[in-house]
């Protein structure tokens, strides 16, 4: 497989943080009016940064999931170094078998960049994103999507490495099928860049990611076409948000 880096490692190589990847997190927080005192899913944490920054601009508990047990273990020593630990919490666990009870969050957010979904579909996750989330509260998702057909040869390349995106109205309609309605969606990044420019600091970027295998990553056909194709907006990510519908 092409790809030698976890998507969410993968992820902070593209989205550097203060340049990309925090103006996309200021936007997600307005766009699903968040705010103090919510119970907070995030699925797809990776080490840690979105729930960071989650916890600490809103006071607010976050529970963070990534697949990957060494993610979740990195996420709760760098929790530790910042002081919120008493506001965060990780598991490991899969992203289509969450490990709580049914309608307890006030706020449930996945990152489908980060989702290894290893023959799973967005579908199943919806559905569960869904299952936790307290009747009326916002469910929501970072989610890869194409904004245009797609070559055959672009769309193997993105799948080759772990990214699994799809149309809009597809999207829209694993909520509709989970319960969840009145969606909105919105571009993640304002001028649609949301993976930075620059080959030298993807390079650097890379090497402090996985040293030689990261750069080989960066370096490799498979990423510089994905970047194309969200420089020439083939593919985009995209916020979607809906309300999830009282249950019978």
């Amino acid at each position: 497989m092409p790809r030698r880096l976890s998507l969410a490692s993968f992820t902070s190589v593209l989205q550097p943080w203060a340049d990309v990847a925090e103006p996309i997190h200021r936007r997600l927080a307005q766009f699903v009016d968040a705010e103090p005192g919510q119970e907070v899913l995030w699925v797809g944490c990776g080490t840690g940064r979105s729930v960071l920054w989650w916890a600490r601009r809103f006071e607010t508990h976050v529970q963070g999931i990534d697949a990957d047990g060494r993610a979740v273990d990195a996420a709760e020593a760098a929790a530790r170094d910042a002081g919120l630990a008493r506001l965060t919490s990780f598991q490991a666990a899969e992203p289509f078998d969450l490990p709580h009870e049914a309608q307890v969050f006030d706020l449930t957010i996945a990152n489908f960049l980060n989702l290894e979904l290893d023959g799973a579909t967005g579908a199943t996750v919806v559905a569960e994103l869904a299952r936790v989330a307290r009747p009326m509260s916002t469910v929501a998702a970072l989610v890869p999507s194409w904004l245009s057909t797609p070559q055959p040869a672009d769309a193997a390349a993105v799948n080759a490495l772990g990214i699994r995106p799809a149309v809009l109205m597809e999207w829209k309609s694993f909520f509709r099928s989970a319960g969840v309605v009145e969606l909105a969606v919105e571009d993640a990044a304002a001028d649609g860049g949301w993976i930075a420019p620059g080959r030298f600091g993807l390079l650097v970027r890379g090497w402090r990611a996985a040293r030689s295998n990261g750069v080989r990553t960066v370096l490799g056909p498979e990423t510089a076409r994905l970047r194309s194709l969200a420089q020439r907006r083939v593919l985009g990510l995209t916020i979607v948000k809906g309300t999830r519908w009282q249950s019978e």
